[in-house]
């Protein structure tokens, strides 16, 4: 498998070595990783670009420029950051980086990407070892319209928006920086009698916030894909990436695949499922075996989990997290959502993490036979249907919490800073600002 090299860098300053916790499995023959902590904070000493094939970046560069691009020209520029020849989506400079039959990267002109522009509604994937880039900024791709012409139709405004999922207002934020999402009403009356909601009537999108919406005001998610790749078995990278919503997931990876995954200051959001009966996660990633590593990225406002990671049959995922975030999963009638979830015989490493405000469901739960560290991560349970659970660790996994916070409040049936459903958590600093420590099934909670 290409790009294992870890470009491991020498501590500086006052970083001190972390040893792993025995036990956790990790493979460091492939993957020989350091941990360090500096200020109160854990970090990987790893150069995020050296973990993927290094052809990525000295292969061709595919310019991709959303407003003045055209995806007839060759997308190739004298250096990168050359535009001349720009294309215009970014499926198309997946055609052309395709068409060399090596590594190559997608460099993205800042702004705004929407409907199809990623994969063509994901029927144009890459074929190769390939990195994606925001240049000059962050890349923002929509499953819908960033700008929408409203019109007045009495108590509601409408505009003739079709194949709609879930609609937010971008003028209100939640506490934890998400949109506002707007609730769905059972018939028009309903939308034109209640504030802050939304009711598709066949290609008509109506909403009702008390005022006219701005063009900009509302982020409509449609039923496109999202940045899925479900063929794509190569390495890849993202750069300053920002997608919002997506039928299977905001990132969606699910080929069988011995390749590296890494995410860079890339946010996935509000995924949007074709049925709400079978929500998915802000991120999956599943069936690959290597390296998947996420830096300062966001999993948030998924249908179900935020944050999702799966063998399903083809063993080896290692998964470095650092200073990533997952606040306000859950969606529809999801239930079990979580900000962060295991599965399998995963092995994980989050570093200084963020998690909370899932719906009906754990922060952070670690299944089946994972191992996973958790450093100074925080997980912040308040969950609506009574039970808030920060730290979960079930059937035979094992956890280590190592300085460490869960804060379980509020809930009318339990509140479990740490739960142990047949699981073995360990911890080391860890602090409990509300909740208890749960034990069932035989599992166990002790120090290390």
């Amino acid at each position: 498998m290409l790009g294992l090299s870890l470009g491991l860098k020498p501590g500086g300053g006052a970083a001190a070595l972390v040893p792993m916790p025995a036990g956790i499995g990790w493979d460091l023959a492939r993957f020989p990783l350091e941990i360090v902590k500096a200020g109160g904070k854990y970090r990987a000493q790893v150069a995020p670009r050296d973990l993927v094939d290094p052809g990525i970046w000295t292969g061709a560069a595919i310019h991709v420029d959303g407003v003045s691009g055209d995806d007839a020209r060759s997308g190739l520029g004298a250096a990168d950051g050359d535009f001349t020849q720009a294309k215009r989506s970014i499926h198309a400079a997946f055609v052309a980086g395709n068409a060399t039959g090596a590594a190559y990267r997608v460099i993205v002109k800042a702004g705004q990407y929407e409907e199809s522009a990623f994969s063509r509604n994901g029927n144009e994937e890459p074929t190769q070892p390939v990195a994606i880039l925001g240049w000059g900024g962050s890349v923002r791709y929509r499953t819908g319209p960033f700008s929408v012409s409203w019109s007045d139709a009495g108590a509601t405004h409408s505009a003739g928006i079709g194949s709609v999922r879930r609609v937010f207002r971008t003028d209100q934020r939640t506490a934890q920086g998400l949109y506002v999402e707007l609730a769905q009403a059972a018939d028009l009356a309903a939308c034109q009698g209640t504030g802050n909601c939304w009711f598709a009537d066949g290609g008509t999108l109506h909403v009702n916030i008390g005022r006219a919406p701005g063009s900009g005001g509302i982020a409509v998610i449609r039923s496109f894909h999202g940045a899925r790749f479900l063929t794509h078995a190569r390495d890849l990278y993202l750069e300053d990436i920002h997608c919002e919503g997506g039928i299977t997931g905001a990132l969606h990876l699910d080929a069988v695949a011995d390749r590296n995954v890494v995410g860079v200051n890339c946010s996935f959001r509000y995924s949007a499922p074709s049925n709400v009966n079978s929500p998915l996660d802000a991120v999956q990633i599943r069936r690959t075996n290597g390296l998947v590593a996420f830096f300062g990225c966001d999993g948030s406002g998924g249908a179900d989990d935020g944050w999702s990671f799966h063998e399903d049959g083809h063993a080896g995922m290692h998964v470095v997290m650092q200073g990533c975030i997952g606040f306000g999963n859950g969606a529809f009638a999801a239930s079990s959502c979580n900000g962060l979830t295991t599965h399998d015989g995963v092995r994980l490493i989050d570093l200084n993490g963020a998690y909370g405000w899932s719906r009906n469901g754990t922060e952070v739960h670690c299944i089946q036979t994972t191992r996973s560290w958790l450093a100074g991560t925080q997980a912040t349970a308040r969950d609506i249907d009574g039970t808030c659970v920060a730290f979960k660790c079930s059937n035979q996994a094992r956890m280590w919490l190592q300085d460490t916070v869960a804060d379980a409040a509020g809930g009318a049936v339990q509140n479990f800073a740490i739960e142990a459903n047949g699981g073995s958590v360990f911890t080391r600093g860890h602090v409990a600002l509300g909740g208890d420590v749960g034990l069932s099934s035989g599992g166990t909670v002790s120090s290390f």
